[in-house]
């Protein structure tokens, strides 16, 4: 058990069953939580899948410019991951799961303003 969540369930004078109870909740709790976390990715998952099934199915005949059209996605999610974070850097890389080095990187060399 984390020392810290420890002391503050024996620093209120708990018996060794409430203290077992509230370990017991917590432990629900995070069970739970986890599962959240999980089901919110796998919807995540889907709703990516969805939007590129969506575009297999317009993707125009005569094809696309591959490097632009990533260019362009690339650019879409920084500037959406700026937006969400209003603009703190650190917080948009960390959504999109990258350092804030590239991200930083890559607004400079796409100039990228939000």
């Amino acid at each position: 058990m984390n020392s810290g969540l420890n002391k503050v369930l024996t620093s209120e004078h708990h018996s060794s069953a409430e203290i077992g109870d509230n370990v017991l909740t917590l432990s629900e709790v995070l069970s739970s939580l986890t599962r959240a976390v999980t089901t919110l990715q796998s919807m995540k998952d889907v709703e990516t899948n969805v939007f590129f099934k969506h575009f297999e199915m317009s993707f125009p005949k005569e094809g696309i410019d591959f490097y632009q059209a990533t260019k362009l996605y690339e650019i879409n999610l920084i500037k959406q991951a700026l937006r969400v974070t209003k603009g703190h850097q650190a917080k948009a890389a960390k959504l999109l799961n990258m350092r804030t080095s590239t991200l930083n990187s890559i607004i400079k060399r796409h100039d990228i303003s939000y």
